[in-house]
């Protein structure tokens, strides 16, 4: 019995299966470039949207706009057959972050606090 590759015999189709997996893999790989950038691109917006608030003294936390954005995301995730929690999980998260960066930014003292201006350091 040939475990070298660990396909038990398999032969050509084993590395075909591995040259498949790679090309899905670089495909991920691409998704997830495109994924990172638009949770970036998020923040970003995020940051200006503080940055108003504070201009025109509107308060940070808005439970209304928190529960739009989140039944927007549970109705995308049934409709395309995806997990309804696992997407609610996901914008609490983004959610989360956002409020931490808002706050930095409103309770600032007029100085660009570290890390508000989002991951690229640029603001917006």
């Amino acid at each position: 019995m040939d475990t070298s590759n660990g396909s038990h015999g398999a032969g050509n189709g084993f590395s075909a299966a591995q040259r498949e997996l790679e090309v899905l893999r670089t495909e991920l790989d691409d998704v997830d470039r495109h994924l990172l950038e638009d949770v970036r691109a998020r923040i970003e917006v995020c940051t200006r949207i503080a940055r108003l608030k504070r201009r025109n003294s509107i308060p940070m936390m808005q439970p209304q706009r928190i529960g739009v954005v989140q039944d927007r995301a549970q109705t995308y995730a049934v409709e395309h057959e995806l997990s309804p929690d696992f997407f609610r999980s996901l914008y609490e998260l983004l959610i989360r972050e956002t409020c931490r960066v808002e706050d930095l930014i409103i309770d600032a003292d007029g100085s660009e606090p570290e890390g508000a201006s989002g991951p690229s350091g640029r603001g917006g």
